[in-house]
């Protein structure tokens, strides 16, 4: 186990929020135990996989879904016979 190298009180204010005086990480994961105690842990969020411009995309194509705006439907022997012939 991790040495305590600082401890603190800290009270919830009344939107049941508490404050961690200089903390360390701007996120934290937490874990509710049914005794009552809290465990956080830091965490660190990574930029996203997907770009914005990608995320755009798809919601436009949602987007064109949901309104009705989609192609006929492809037909995969037709494409793998285009393959070979190529």
């Amino acid at each position: 186990m991790a040495d305590v190298i600082k401890e603190v009180d800290v009270k919830k204010d009344g939107r049941n929020r508490v404050t961690l005086p200089d903390a360390a990480f701007e996120h934290y994961h937490v874990r509710v135990f049914a005794d009552g105690h809290y465990e956080l842990y830091p965490r660190v969020l990574t930029e996203p996989l997907i770009s914005a411009r990608t995320l755009e995309m798809m919601d436009a194509s949602m987007a064109n879904l949901d309104e009705g705006k989609v192609g006929g439907l492809l037909d995969p022997d037709a494409m793998l016979s285009a393959l070979d012939e190529a």
